[in-house]
This record gives structure tokens, C-alpha cells and sequence, in this order.
């Protein structure tokens, strides 16, 4: 992996297990995001990575074929969790206001704070 790319490496398996028994999937599926065409030090490259990162935690984290309203719960904490985790692990000034700015920074920190 180089300086330009960032593992989504939530998984919606995992995070379940995680937030019903404490417990932690031994590998994951993960997805690379790239960003080395992107300016994210502008607002428009940010908000660019922002998106890609989203739709990698949505792939992570699906999980099809459900209407059960907690598994749908799980699914949403799974994908604020790696988009909060993928923010960090890039640790860009642009993209952090971005992502505060689109979630509400109060969340932002609260989310950053989970592992």
C-alpha cells in the first residue's frame, strides 16, 4: 500500500460481532481506496476522497437481504465507524473539515473516539 491509499477494513460481519459480544473478526474484508489523483488539500479533492471513502464503507460494510432494523442499526455504526477510522488514517486538515462539516463536528469527535 502506498502513501496515496487507505484500507477500508471494517466489515460488517466484524463490527457485529463486536458490538453484540466484544469480540473481533480475525481478517476482515478489506477495500483500497486511492486517491493519488486527488488534490484532497483543496475542499472539491477532500470532498472527492470523502465520497470514495464512503462508498468503500458501504461495500464493507453491506449486508444484503435485511429489513431487521437492528441489523440495519449494526450496518450504519459499521460504516460511520471505518469512514471516522479512514478520516483519521489519512490526517488531512482539508478532509477532517469536510468530514465535520458533513456529519457535524460534535459527532466527528465522538466517532473518532470509538475503536
Amino acid at each position: 500500500m502506498n502513501a496515496n491509499s487507505i484500507r477500508i477494513t471494517i466489515a460488517a460481519a466484524a463490527t457485529m460481532a463486536a458490538l453484540t459480544t466484544g469480540a473481533r473478526a480475525a481478517d476482515p474484508p478489506q477495500i483500497h481506496v486511492r486517491y493519488g489523483d486527488l488534490n484532497i488539500n483543496t475542499p472539491a479533492g477532500a470532498a472527492a476522497l470523502l465520497q470514495r471513502i464512503r462508498f468503500a464503507a458501504d461495500r464493507v460494510c453491506d449486508f444484503r437481504d435485511t429489513r431487521d432494523l437492528s441489523v440495519l442499526l449494526i450496518v450504519q455504526a459499521c460504516t460511520n465507524h471505518a469512514i471516522a477510522e479512514a478520516v483519521a488514517t489519512v490526517n488531512n486538515p482539508s478532509l477532517t473539515a469536510v468530514y465535520e462539516a458533513k456529519i457535524g463536528k460534535s459527532q466527528a469527535t465522538r466517532l473518532a473516539g470509538v475503536k
